[in-house]
């Protein structure tokens, strides 16, 4: 069988996926009708404090950047989907083996040729703040440093856990997108178990319970885990022009024989070939019938 072509190559550092920053934490906390409340006082302070002819300037000024760089994009649109990681054609996740070596061709390939031949286990880890000031409500800030350590914990000790993915979302089922969401993704349970069994995860547990639910309460915060482990031959994706989420987005820990050395392989395989054409095949269950057609058997 042809081997499995790698979007990218092996690397010495990991490929993470870039965090949102402040200003998306805060945009997406806050309706529609509060941020325009935040603008038009903003304007307000900035009109008593310049001349009246100057009031408009900060404003003119952010109107007239939007229009420069929304024209510069619309004149390049390959440039944004360039700029924004987007991956062209059609691409699958696929866990990459333990080990390679590229000075063997039968080992050469960091993937195995068939797609879904490992298990992977799924981690959703969230909360949700519902006090009406959300992530601004008593002990949200405390709680939210202890959620972010334990996601960069895993982040730290991605090998140590066999961690390949980790990526942040945000509910949209209320207006105050008050429900966060990290979804990660492991190569087995047990390296799932080493996460939730170490001092951090139990430190976190433990200032929960003692602290926070004594001082505040449970009703204002709330928090939800699901695992899923999906055995070989369970799980498919397709990603077609996306940059890289999910997992997608993975970079696993694996040993280049030839080296000796560690390095990390992004999961994103090429999905234009026929063994990865299908959902079926992406399953890994018609490998054997793409083959002997291959072969014209």
């Amino acid at each position: 069988m042809a081997s499995t072509r790698p979007i990218f190559p092996p690397t010495r550092e990991r490929n993470t996926i870039p965090e949102p920053g402040p200003e998306g934490v805060i945009k997406d906390s806050f309706t529609l009708p509060t941020l325009l409340v935040f603008g038009g006082l903003a304007q307000a302070a900035v009109s008593l404090v310049l001349p009246s002819r100057y009031a408009l300037v900060p404003l003119a000024f952010l109107l007239g950047r939007a229009v420069i760089l929304t024209a510069r994009d619309l004149a390049s649109p390959a440039a944004v989907a360039s700029r924004k990681g987007t991956v062209p054609g059609r691409v699958s996740a696929h866990l990459p083996n333990v080990s390679y070596d590229p000075q063997r061709s039968e080992k050469a390939s960091p993937f195995s040729p068939t797609p879904a031949d490992k298990g992977v286990v799924v981690l959703h880890l969230g909360a949700r703040y519902n006090h009406p000031l959300g992530m601004l409500g008593p002990g949200a800030q405390e709680f939210t440093q202890q959620f972010l350590a334990c996601s960069q914990e895993v982040v730290d000790h991605a090998k140590e856990y066999g961690c390949i993915s980790s990526t942040m979302w945000r509910g949209d089922e209320a207006s105050s997108n008050n429900t966060v969401l990290a979804i990660f993704y492991f190569r087995d349970m047990e390296g799932l178990d080493r996460f939730s069994h170490g001092p951090l995860h139990k430190k976190a547990w433990n200032w929960y319970n003692s602290q926070f639910v004594k001082k505040w309460g449970y009703s204002h915060i709330g928090i939800y885990h699901e695992a899923f482990w999906a055995p070989a031959g369970a799980y498919e994706s397709i990603y077609v022009n996306m940059p890289r989420v999910l997992m997608g987005a993975g970079d696993a820990s694996i040993k280049n024989e030839a080296t000796g050395e560690e390095e990390w392989v992004r999961t994103v395989v090429d999905a234009s070939t026929p063994v990865w054409r299908t959902q079926h095949s992406r399953l890994g269950k018609r490998i054997k019938q793409i083959e002997e057609a291959a072969a014209g058997i």
